[in-house]
């Protein structure tokens, strides 16, 4: 387990509230602790991390990104204890994972358009519509995710093509991410990894 946590690069830490998200260094592991040090998390973000509170955290790992999860023992201003992990998940090769969506997408400048999102990461989206949004144009939208996780970004459609399934809406788009804060990146990619995560444990 040291080995693995040791390997992990750029760590990020997510307490319950997501929006006190930060950058994390891990300074000591022993057989049973994390020792990390949150360099820049300001005296409000402290306030979210929470004694025998879970928190999660993820970076990137040799094998693709790093997942897991555990309970704060011990704070100390900007330094925490945490327990070692039972496990720590490496997700997949990809910079960003890609799963199921079926939240709400609405775009400011297509109020009247019929979608329906398909999947989601924290690089990108994909959505059926009946409006063929324009590739390369920029598009205000919100992203409801889940405990009211409300994400406010900009999108550019990269590919629009028109689908076969009598079933689903007529354009199938797919659009990466042109103006988002890094707090709502990490809120996308928590939402992912933690929905792998739910899969994996239930296969």
């Amino acid at each position: 387990m040291n080995n693995i946590l040791d390997e992990i690069k750029n760590l990020k830490i997510v307490p319950e509230n997501y929006k006190s998200a930060t950058v994390c260094d891990i300074s000591e592991i022993s057989d049973s602790t994390i020792k990390l040090n949150l360099p820049y998390a300001s005296e409000d973000d402290l306030k979210d991390y929470i004694e025998n509170n879970p928190v999660e955290l993820f970076g990137l790992a040799k094998h693709g990104l790093a997942y897991f999860t555990a309970d704060i023992l011990k704070k100390n201003g900007k330094e925490i204890i945490l327990n070692i992990p039972v496990s720590v998940k490496e997700i997949q090769r990809r910079k960003y994972s890609r799963v199921p969506f079926d939240g709400v997408l609405f775009v400011k400048e297509a109020q009247n358009a019929k979608i329906q999102p398909d999947d989601i990461s924290a690089g990108g989206l994909k959505f059926t519509s009946d409006t063929p949004f324009m590739v390369g144009s920029e598009y205000n939208i919100k992203i409801e995710l889940v405990n009211n996780l409300v994400v406010d970004c900009t999108m550019q459609p990269i590919r629009v093509e028109e689908t076969e399934d009598d079933e689903k809406l007529p354009y199938s788009i797919s659009a990466k991410y042109k103006k988002i804060r890094s707090i709502d990146r990490i809120a996308l990619m928590q939402y992912s990894l933690r929905l792998i995560s739910e899969s994996e444990n239930k296969s």
